[in-house]
């Protein structure tokens, strides 16, 4: 009988310590559930994290142009004591720090075509002159690198631009006007944009960009990088509500180029996509394949269909980041519809002059 008491009298103090725990840890849930109501809400009402954790890895860019003096505007505006062949213009831009150890990515047409003298700030007002690692009219992209030698920089992490979906909330941090750091929102109004480039694949957003946001970043609400603000459309010169940015994965491919090679290896294949077919029944059926190609080489022909694209659906967008992202001797597989029969198709890419 004793030992049944003591059992009972076990029994007894397990349930009751089982119940306190349980009050415990509903308590606890119940304050971290609180704590991460009262995050969330204060996330949805103010991107100040995202804003501190990116800004200080954009930067305010000053560069000192040559300008030929072509134009009678600029032999009006020719001073001889700057120089004999050509006038100095001053141009601003914005930058984006990639790493600790001082790349930084902006666009070409911030540092021009004959520069003389790259000067970039800090958030922190830190001044260092820039060194020019290459560039890439292509897409309108420049590397630069900066030096010191005893703190490291602050970089922007960097998010897959391929995961951002029409509708998300973006950040616009430059330097527009001169101005110093701004940061603008909006949302993503479309991806996937052509404009006046074959290798465009633009992000667009409704953000505000104006001059001097040109090289700047577009970061989503956890700070992160998803593109360079590149260009706004505008019939009045400033913002209207259509910006373009190049996408992170995109400009990611371009710099490790440029940092290797100096220059940007792309592959070429030597067809082209009949844009009718492509707005009117959305397929993409080849207009032109040109002779001694490496498309041509392979067996593509006029008038072939794509059915897939290295085993992908052949949709313009795959087709811009297979053909966009390849590199010379690379293979790509088609799949192509000809007369009603499918073929494969094995295409080595060859080198853009």
């Amino acid at each position: 009988m004793s030992n049944y008491k003591s059992i009972l009298k076990l029994a007894s103090y397990a349930t009751f310590g089982v119940f306190i725990g349980f009050i415990i840890s509903s308590l606890f849930l119940w304050e971290k559930e609180n704590i991460n109501r009262e995050e969330a809400e204060l996330f949805q009402s103010s991107y100040n994290y995202a804003v501190k954790k990116a800004s200080p890895a954009v930067v305010n860019i000053y560069s000192e142009q040559i300008i030929n003096r072509n134009s009678q505007q600029n032999r009006r505006k020719f001073n001889p004591l700057f120089n004999r062949s050509g006038q100095i213009k001053t141009s601003l831009g914005s930058g984006v720090i990639l790493s600790s150890d001082g790349y930084i990515l902006t666009n070409q047409h911030v540092i021009g075509d004959n520069t003389l003298r790259v000067t970039t700030e800090l958030y922190d007002g830190r001044k260092f002159n820039a060194q020019l690692v290459g560039i890439d009219k292509g897409t309108d992209l420049a590397v630069l690198k900066i030096e010191d030698s005893d703190n490291p920089f602050p970089s922007i992490e960097i998010e897959d631009s391929d995961k951002v979906m029409i509708g998300d909330i973006v950040l616009a941090i430059g330097n527009p006007y001169g101005l110093g750091q701004s940061v603008s929102m909006g949302i993503v109004s479309a991806t996937g944009r052509e404009f006046d480039n074959p290798y465009s694949n633009y992000i667009q957003t409704d953000a505000s960009i104006n001059r001097g946001n040109s090289g700047g970043a577009l970061i989503d609400s956890k700070g992160r990088l998803i593109g360079i603000n590149t260009l706004m459309r505008s019939s009045s010169g400033g913002s209207e509500g259509i910006g373009l940015a190049i996408p992170s994965t995109n400009a990611l491919e371009i710099i490790s180029d440029l940092i290797q090679y100096g220059e940007v290896r792309r592959g070429w294949l030597g067809f082209s996509i009949d844009r009718q077919a492509l707005i009117r029944k959305g397929k993409l059926v080849i207009s032109e394949v040109v002779d001694g190609s490496p498309a041509s080489n392979g067996g593509l022909k006029k008038n072939d269909s794509l059915n897939s694209i290295n085993s992908e659906d052949a949709t313009y967008e795959n087709l811009f980041k297979t053909f966009a992202r390849s590199k010379p001797g690379e293979e790509i597989i088609l799949s192509v519809e000809r007369n009603s029969e499918l073929l494969e198709l094995a295409l080595i890419t060859g080198k853009v002059d």
